[in-house]
């Protein structure tokens, strides 16, 4: 797996985040004074904007990749949007793809005694 530079770390964490800009910003003053100024110069409503679909996004990879945990957004969305609250501030993005999106989700939430399974 390829290691992150400081300012790629710092532009991931900012876009997980529920305040996204406030993230770039605090975050940013650990940078060289040159990619500081490259963060100057994003566009704030763009910058929140991409933040959302990339929140939005792993959550649907979540509720796409097992019913099981789909079925529990549906019956409990506000317990549901806590956990993955949590789970997006704690755990780095890494997959692209649904099951293995939901899978690290599910084990997220076991390890942190989140889960029970859930029934209808």
């Amino acid at each position: 797996m390829a290691v992150l530079s400081e300012l790629e770390s710092v532009l991931l964490a900012a876009l997980a985040d529920d305040a996204p800009w406030l993230r770039l910003q605090c975050e940013s003053s650990r940078l060289p004074a040159e990619e500081r100024a490259q963060l100057e110069r994003i566009d704030r409503d763009g910058f929140v904007i991409t933040s959302l679909l990339v929140r939005k996004l792993r959550f649907e990879r979540i509720c796409r990749g097992d019913r099981e945990l789909e079925e529990w957004f549906g019956a409990e969305p506000e317990r549901f949007t806590e956990a993955f609250r949590a789970y997006n501030r704690d755990v780095p993005p890494r997959e692209y793809f649904p099951r293995p999106e939901a899978a690290q989700f599910r084990a997220y939430l076991e390890a942190h005694g989140l889960w029970k399974g859930h029934r209808t």
